[in-house]
């Protein structure tokens, strides 16, 4: 990974087959150069679980993958300040239904969430068939970019996922202008990823990114 050495790289400690334990996040990020940042991903685990997790790994942010409540995202603020220090971002998963019809299919979702301004970053990605993310599917751009202009007052930062590959994460961008772009599904093999895959999406991102393409 170092070799390819991408922004951030992303721990999955929720259920999952790419799930990882915080003894061998922390194994792996130990020999991460230190520039690349380390991501979190959870699904409804304990805030003071992510805490935990957070300090033990060294995460840059926590990425909550699931539909965030106020009183969870006010536990878990405690938490990691207890935990882990002041300074750990807070990214929240933006679900967009591969059935999606209009912005407000998206949207709709978010009312039960604490203020989206609170977050320090969206992540839009795909559900297909109760299947939430890490699908390799893309969501239908058109609607989901109609629901990321609505949430563009908010001056909060988009990362784009769901079946964002080498071939298509041009357009990806051109489309949303994002954050940052995140991929995985697309990235493996027989389920397991891929440094070719890898090697050609990053260089697919920065080409696009500095206009060299």
């Amino acid at each position: 990974m170092n070799a390819c050495h991408p922004d951030y790289v992303g721990f999955v400690f929720a259920s999952s087959r790419r799930q990882v334990s915080a003894a061998e996040a922390k194994e792996i990020a130990g020999r991460l150069d230190p520039d690349i940042r380390r991501v979190g991903v959870f699904a409804g685990n304990p805030p003071d679980e992510v805490a935990r997790v957070a300090a033990e790994v060294g995460l840059f942010a926590v990425q909550l993958h699931f539909d965030t409540t106020p009183e969870y995202f006010s536990g878990l603020k405690v938490e990691l300040r207890a935990r882990a220090g002041e300074g750990i971002e807070i990214w929240q998963r933006i679900a967009v239904p591969d059935t999606a019809g209009s912005a407000a299919d998206i949207l709709t979702r978010t009312v039960g969430y604490p203020p989206l301004s609170s977050f320090d970053a969206l992540l839009f990605d795909v559900v297909v068939s109760g299947k939430d993310g890490g699908s390799g599917v893309p969501f239908p751009w058109k609607i989901g970019k109609a629901a990321l202009e609505a949430l563009r007052p908010l001056r909060q930062r988009i990362i784009v996922a769901g079946g964002i590959n080498a071939r298509n994460v041009r357009e990806a961008i051109q489309v949303f202008s994002p954050y940052a772009v995140d991929a995985s599904g697309s990235l493996e093999t027989d389920g397991y990823k891929d440094r070719d895959k890898v090697e050609e999406f990053i260089r697919a991102v920065r080409e696009r990114r500095d206009g060299n393409e």
